[in-house]
């Protein structure tokens, strides 16, 4: 009986989605780990505007690309301020090539990938408590998109609302539309510290060649919505989870794992009714 009510309860899980079932994201003081020693991240390639397959159109008031141009974890960044255009893709979800001022800082990451780790460029917050509503919104200014054909966006993850003291004393907290990120460690980067305070990662359930960055909904309302972006890494589950099994994305068993235990348990169960 007691392994009939073991299998009763393991039931629901099997039509989980691997690893992607829901949590409340991990706000971590600390930095994000060291990206050399993790085999899983593969930096990707952002598309400059004069890119011939794939042009970049920016915001209202264009982009400034630094010199590492967003490929590299190195400090510099990319940057555009967000055309208004950004209201109607936000609320439908999608945004295209072609489309009316279409906005979008955009990263090939040369394969598909189903995660991201993505590497902020922080100009206002210098660490510490966050008391200012302002900087709450700065430090989370950042929808992400996915695409397969690098020309149709489908919203992943904005940022809706914070709560300034929501995870302690001048400790924000944030509300997401769409995919929450599994962890963000408010204290950077190990490579580049607080200048890439808030780095964040996210698991999502399809895989894409190609990640966007936009403003979020809290900047925009701010009318602060130009996304600072120092590089964006990506990464499959799987894999990340055969490298490191501790990682706030492998909490979950796969449906496949949980059928072979189901099976298991089934036969021991008949085996001890006759």
């Amino acid at each position: 009986m007691k392994t009939l009510r073991i299998v009763a309860l393991l039931l629901p899980l099997l039509g989980s989605s691997p690893a992607l079932c829901a949590h409340t994201t991990l706000y971590d003081s600390g930095v994000s780990p060291a990206a050399a020693a993790d085999t899983s991240l593969h930096f990707g390639t952002h598309l400059l505007t004069t890119d011939a397959a794939h042009p970049t159109v920016l915001g209202a008031f264009g982009g400034i690309s630094f010199a590492g141009g967003g490929d590299a974890l190195e400090g510099d960044f990319v940057q555009s301020y967000d055309s208004i255009a950004i209201t109607t893709d936000l609320s439908d979800g999608v945004a295209n090539r072609g489309d009316d001022a279409f906005s979008m800082l955009i990263w090939d990451m040369g394969a598909a990938y189903d995660a991201l780790r993505l590497y902020p460029r922080q100009d206002h917050y210098e660490g510490g408590a966050i008391t200012d509503p302002n900087i709450a919104q700065d430090v989370m200014e950042y929808s992400v998109w996915g695409s397969t054909d690098g020309d149709s966006f489908v919203l992943l993850s904005d940022t809706v609302a914070f709560d300034v003291n929501g995870a302690g004393a001048g400790e924000p907290s944030y509300t997401f539309n769409g995919v929450e990120p599994t962890v963000v460690y408010r204290g950077g980067s190990s490579e580049q510290g607080l200048l890439n305070a808030y780095v964040r990662e996210y698991v999502f359930d399809s895989a894409y060649q190609y990640y966007g960055i936009r403003s979020s909904t809290v900047s925009l309302e701010a009318a602060d919505a130009d996304p600072e972006v120092d590089a964006l890494a990506a990464f499959n589950m799987r894999e990340r989870c055969r490298v490191s099994g501790n990682d706030p994305s492998c909490l979950v068993p796969e449906p496949a794992g949980m059928t072979l235990l189901l099976s298991g348990l089934l036969g021991v169960a008949g085996l001890r009714r006759r």
